[in-house]
């Protein structure tokens, strides 16, 4: 093997690892914000959260980004340890998905052709959504052109002895396994290892039997990167991504045995995949022999775990205990017994349960603030996360109060019910403007790495000060029931400083100012969501004066 073939292997490896980051990274920028609630809503059964596992790996192409994100919602009580159970395992079907496209060879002929209409689609797309769609097309081509690069550069390795020696060595399935655990815990994709076994295996340069073993160990070292996302989580998250190291590893055992019983003159799980891509899929490829036997693993895995859960359950709680239970968001203080009970006490606590979803869109102001000043992009996965707490509580609540509006209502009780399902409402906008509009501001600020010029972002600085003084003011007036300090946030909604703010951002652009030039899109929008986040303080505190 030359030289020239050692740069075109390492180069081709650099192309696909790039392709597959790049590609996981703007398909989950196209449905990321949704993945969230999509994962809350979907999981309240074992099959539908099976299938959401399932589905959401398929898209973010990373059964680990999965099992990071169950994590994370699980420490944050929005789903519990039980209802990520399904969705571990959906994913870790949903991760052989990547493999059985790679197992088209013939794709990889088009690639040249997938990467230049990506570039095509890439330089002529002005909306952003556009743009991630077309960096996929993009990523994916480079995906088949790595895998391309690969399997070429790999082909003289065919005759060189040492290889050949050292290929012959992994056929011992506990040295294939400890391979593929190492080579994964470092990329941190069990689809890459996969993968690159296939361009192996295009090439000519390795053999079912020596790649199956190292996809065995593949699928346990992935396993990795779901620890070390949960680390700074709390213990339930903890748990909820170790189980998924139990899971694997139940797989390896029963793969693993079936490796080590003889059949027909080959291993069991050997002639089992070729007998089925023969038989029932009519080829006989390489490629699509060692995908399939990648896909087996956790339908083997499923077919043994699903029966015997409780038991697993009961062995793991043995090693990793639970703690002190970790109870599902949401609401606290209503519920609905207490609507027949006392119609009085119902409006008090819907009360309480509003102020709740205030505070939290106090704390998304500030890390809206925050963020525009550091560029720290956590923050963006904290707004997200106290949106969906906002959601949560919001359904609570509507459903609450409009059961309760059903009651007999002495007329101001009618006004007063009728009022808090209004104020909830424009709180619910609020969270949703700084969630979907403005962290899309954000985002983009961050990714392009703009600049504000130095008076338009004191006067953004100043915009958004204005927003959360009149947010804390209104909060003030909804808990004490205070007309003076309603009227306090009405009177400074009255002076309109946005619009004044829009026209010196656009004096600067006349004046050629590079920042606000670059900037412009962004600045301007703010401008406009923080004018509209005012506009619904304003009206809640016309709603809070028709109260008293």
């Amino acid at each position: 093997m030359s030289m020239w073939n050692l740069f075109s292997l390492v180069g081709g490896l650099a192309i696909f690892l790039y392709g597959m980051i790049e590609m996981n990274k703007h398909l989950t920028s196209i449905a990321g914000s949704k993945m969230k609630s999509i994962m809350m809503t979907l999981t309240k059964g074992p099959v539908r959260g099976y299938f959401t596992g399932l589905g959401i790996t398929i898209v973010n192409q990373s059964s680990s980004a999965t099992t990071v994100l169950e994590a994370a919602l699980v420490g944050a009580g929005l789903m519990t340890f039980h209802q990520s159970l399904a969705v571990t395992l959906g994913a870790e079907l949903g991760s052989t998905f990547l493999p059985q496209l790679i197992a088209f060879p013939s794709i990889t002929k088009f690639s040249s052709l997938i990467v230049f209409v990506g570039f095509l689609l890439r330089i002529t797309s002005k909306d952003r959504k556009k743009r991630h769609i077309a960096m996929t097309v993009f990523t994916f081509g480079l995906l088949f052109l790595g895998m391309d690069m690969m399997s070429t550069s790999l082909k003289p390795l065919r005759s060189f002895e040492p290889f050949i020696l050292l290929m012959k060595n992994i056929e011992t399935p506990i040295l294939g396994i400890l391979l593929g655990v190492i080579f994964t815990m470092i990329i941190q994709s069990s689809g890459a290892t996969t993968s690159i076994t296939i361009a192996m295996a295009l090439s000519g340069t390795i053999s079912l039997e020596q790649a199956i073993p190292i996809n065995l160990g593949a699928a346990v070292g992935t396993c990795i990167t779901a620890v070390l996302g949960s680390i700074t989580l709390n213990r339930e998250a903890k748990r909820s991504a170790y189980i998924h190291i139990l899971f694997q590893l139940i797989g390896a055992f029963w793969v693993f045995i079936l490796l080590s019983i003889p059949f027909q003159g080959e291993r069991l799980y050997i002639w089992a995949i070729k007998w089925f891509t023969l038989n029932v899929l009519r080829t006989d490829s390489l490629a699509r022999q060692i995908a399939m036997g990648f896909t087996f693993m956790p339908i083997i895995n499923h077919i043994i775990v699903f029966p015997n859960l409780r038991l697993i359950l009961r062995f793991f709680n043995r090693i990793f205990p639970e703690g002190e239970a970790v109870k599902p968001f949401g609401v606290k203080y209503i519920k609905d017994r207490l609507i027949s009970s006392s119609v009085d006490l119902s409006l008090l606590m819907a009360k309480k349960e509003v102020l709740r979803v205030a505070d939290f869109i106090q704390s998304m102001i500030i890390d809206m603030k925050t963020g525009f000043s550091s560029n720290d992009i956590s923050v963006f996965n904290r707004v997200r996360e106290l949106d969906s707490k906002v959601d949560t509580l919001h359904a609570s609540i509507i459903h609450f109060l409009a059961k309760l509006s059903q009651e007999e209502l002495s007329e101001k009780e009618s006004a007063l019910c009728v009022n808090y399902m209004y104020i909830q409402n424009e709180l619910e906008s609020i969270g949703d403007l700084i969630d979907k509009n403005i962290m899309s501001l954000f985002e983009k600020k961050v990714d392009q790495d703009l600049k504000f010029s130095e008076d338009g972002f004191h006067e953004l600085e100043h915009l958004i000060y204005r927003v959360n003084r009149n947010f804390e003011y209104l909060i003030q007036a909804l808990k004490d029931d205070d007309l003076r300090m309603a009227k306090k946030v009405l009177d400074f909604h009255k002076k309109k400083e946005e619009e004044k703010y829009k026209k010196l951002h656009i004096e600067r652009l006349y004046q050629g100012q590079s920042e606000s030039i670059a900037t412009s899109s962004v600045h301007l929008d703010l401008i406009s969501y923080l004018s509209r986040i005012n506009g619904h303080i304003a009206y809640i505190a016309k709603r809070l004066s028709r109260i008293n």
